[in-house]
C-alpha cells in the first residue's frame, strides 16, 4: 500500500537523495505545504554538475509549486551545499 509520503514521492518525480518528510495541510489557508529532507551522501557541484562532498545544508527555503486542486502547493526543504 502506498503512504501519503511516496505518493508525493512519485509526484514530484524526486530521486532517492530526497524523502518527503511530511505533507501538511492547511485548510483555513487553501495551502499545501510538503517538506523535504535531503538525505543523499553528497551534493553536485553548483557549477559543473559533478557529485561532491557535502559541507552542510542552508537554511530552509520554499518554492511555490503547481497548485494541488484549487490549494497553494510550497515545497519546504534546505538545499545542500557542496565541499
Amino acid at each position: 500500500m502506498e503512504t501519503l509520503h511516496s505518493h508525493y514521492d512519485r509526484l514530484l518525480g524526486i530521486d532517492e537523495s530526497w524523502r518527503v518528510e511530511a505533507v501538511d495541510l492547511h485548510l483555513e489557508q487553501r495551502r499545501v505545504e510538503i517538506r523535504l529532507t535531503h538525505v543523499g551522501p553528497g551534493a553536485g557541484c553548483p557549477e559543473c554538475g559533478r557529485a561532491c562532498g557535502l559541507a552542510d545544508h542552508a537554511d530552509e527555503r520554499r518554492w511555490r509549486h503547481l497548485d494541488t486542486m484549487q490549494f497553494a502547493t510550497e515545497l519546504v526543504a534546505r538545499l545542500p551545499r557542496s565541499l
